[in-house]
């Protein structure tokens, strides 16, 4: 997205008389896994090893820079928690208002073990488990690793130390039906950043969180990111328009502020009809692929930002034609998703 606000900023300053505003709009992503209709109720259980305390069996590597700009460097590894994580997930599943029941097993299911035994769940405990919480089906956290790369070094632009903390989170879930195998586990990685400045190197690193906070901000983290894996998500992205160039243009954007797009793309239309200049011709292709958008014809607005395009090229306007080249590739892939998105919704009779 820095992309495109950049090449934003240097449109507004080239075109001078013409200017250019944005909007948010949220848009229903799919789950990357889709499940049968009648699959409604889930648990999400903890089926991670107890955890050793946050303090021990961890690894850290002090390495020096070999330029001695990188005057320090820090790597560790940590486990999760695992009952944050689980909650996480359990919370973020029950906001994606996707299943008719989510509930909670957080309690590790290791912890009573007497003795090591494989980390997946038998058909015997899986049987037993859904009958307890009278689920269809169980979502199972298996594990959750830490990688935090923390270094600290001199910036001499803003004559500060800038410390950071990079946290690779890596979680393991897997899928379990009553009466199936286990489902192959799920492997996941993002990455959570925090950065501290300070007068001395000291003072920066102080900035950065200590384990505790890292490491229930990152299984916080983790449960949210990877229940996309199992629920439609919505979206926020940044869109543009174009609010003047016409008489008609410029009631448009009155009723753009209001989200009334069918006002909205009648008066792009007239623009686009009425005009005989190729410019105002790309400014109301550009919106009325936007209007199209906003109203869900996500064929339409391909078919209209391409013709925004093909006017910038046939204008020499290249900046626009950057534009919705990017804004093409937006839409098209909207397109590529929402075949996923109505097929997963279907339990909700397209209603949503």
């Amino acid at each position: 997205m820095k992309k495109v606000l950049l090449t934003i900023v240097g449109l507004t300053m080239l075109w001078g008389c013409q200017s250019i505003d944005y909007l948010s709009i949220d848009y229903l992503l799919p789950a990357e896994m889709s499940f049968p209709n009648q699959l409604r109720k889930v648990a999400v259980v903890n089926n991670m090893p107890q955890e050793a305390p946050i303090t021990l069996d961890r690894q850290f590597t002090d390495i020096p820079d070999v330029n001695a700009r990188l005057q320090y460097h820090k790597t560790q590894y940590l486990s999760g928690d695992s009952k944050i994580a689980t909650e996480s997930l359990a919370q973020a599943l029950a906001d994606g208002d996707y299943f008719d029941t989510v509930i909670i097993c957080d309690s590790a299911l290791r912890v009573g073990d007497k003795e090591e035994r494989r980390q997946t769940l038998t058909n015997d405990e899986v049987n037993e488990l859904t009958q307890q919480l009278g689920t269809d089906f169980l979502i199972s956290l298996e594990n959750l690793e830490l990688r935090a790369v923390s270094k600290a070094e001199p910036d001499a632009y803003m004559g500060l130390f800038v410390a950071s903390t990079d946290v690779k989170v890596s979680p393991t879930v897997r899928v379990y039906l009553p009466q199936q195998s286990p489902r192959l586990p799920i492997n996941k990685m993002d990455s959570i950043f925090w950065q501290g400045f300070g007068d001395d190197i000291n003072e920066s690193v102080h900035e950065l969180p200590n384990n505790q906070k890292l490491v229930r901000e990152a299984s916080l983290y983790a449960g949210e990111f990877i229940a996309k894996t199992f629920v439609p998500y919505w979206e926020t992205a940044t869109r543009f328009y174009f609010p003047n160039g016409s008489v008609a243009m410029r009631d448009a954007a009155f009723y753009v502020k209001e989200s009334k797009w069918e006002e909205a793309k009648k008066l792009w239309q007239k623009s686009f009809d009425e005009s005989k200049s190729t410019k105002k011709k790309m400014y109301a292709s550009y919106n009325l692929a936007l209007g199209n958008e906003m109203l869900d014809d996500i064929d339409k607005a391909i078919e209209w930002a391409t013709k925004a395009q093909q006017y910038a090229i046939q204008a020499n306007q290249g900046e626009v034609a950057q534009l919705a080249g990017i804004y093409l590739q937006q839409l098209n892939t909207r397109k590529q998703s929402y075949a996923s998105v109505k097929m997963q919704m279907q339990r909700f009779n397209e209603d949503f």
